[in-house]
């Protein structure tokens, strides 16, 4: 697997340069979404399974986009609130794992949300800070979920390593109203690793080196001038079990 990002700066743009992506039969997927500097910036990994973006103007038009996509087959991937549009990104997991979301107006919400999801057996994928509000993702997966909030980036560190210990990965990372949130999961098929850069320039080589090796690019945030990237490769141990598993998925879908 492979990941790139593109840049944009304006929506038009932005969706352009996504469909030109999708045109160019090159399979590569939009996972991630950001507002960085003023441009749009979209993450992309090789993944040839189907993929959709919608923008709408307010959150409850995004959520009748989302119940459409549900019925399409399609999974919640990422939720943003960038430059006055409510942005979502779509996957298509074969209908294997189902997906969900959460609007808290406040953090104490977000925690009693997310343990109530949790509950129904949902695991915690994604967390953003969207026009005040703090949105979440979850998806039915196997393995479990957790979550880290420190007010200093120093702390969030610690807790990665203390997480790390515990066997979970980073997957995701947020920074809003002070507070730095790290998203874990457990995932036996891939290794995690993050990089910090002060600057899109250093973030690229940084990039580049992550790439040469082998991670791919999987989730990024801006927060307090600091740019972190969050990279994954493949276990060497389960990277056939997992491409099983991928393959199992698909044949699944087209029975």
């Amino acid at each position: 697997m492979t990941s790139l990002f593109i840049s944009s700066e304006t929506l038009p743009e932005f969706e352009a340069a996504i469909q030109g992506q999708w045109d160019s039969d090159l399979g590569y997927r939009l996972v991630d979404v950001e507002f960085i500097d003023e441009s749009w910036v979209g993450v992309f990994v090789d993944n040839d399974r189907g993929n959709a973006f919608d923008t709408e103007a307010d959150f409850a038009t995004l959520q009748e986009q989302i119940q459409e996509r549900w019925d399409q087959g399609y999974d919640i991937i990422d939720i943003e609130y960038i430059d006055n549009n409510w942005v979502a990104v779509f996957g298509d997991n074969f209908g294997l794992n189902g997906s969900a979301y959460d609007l808290s107006s406040d953090f104490a919400e977000f925690e009693a949300d997310t343990q109530e999801l949790w509950n129904k057996g949902y695991d915690l994928v994604n967390v953003e800070y969207a026009n005040g509000n703090w949105v979440s993702v979850f998806g039915d997966h196997l393995g479990g979920s957790a979550y880290s909030s420190r007010d200093a980036f120093t702390g969030l560190q610690e807790a990665i390593q203390g997480r790390w210990e515990e066997g979970y990965d980073l997957v995701g990372v947020e920074y809003a109203e002070g507070t730095w949130v790290g998203v874990f999961g457990e995932d036996f098929y891939h290794s995690s690793a993050y990089s910090t850069a002060s600057s899109e320039a250093e973030f690229i080589e940084v990039l580049e080196q992550r790439a040469a090796a082998g991670y791919d690019l999987v989730d990024f945030e801006q927060g307090d001038d600091i740019l972190i990237g969050i990279f994954e490769k493949p276990n060497s141990s389960f990277s056939e079990l997992y491409e099983l598993q991928d393959n199992l998925a698909l044949v699944s879908a087209l029975i």
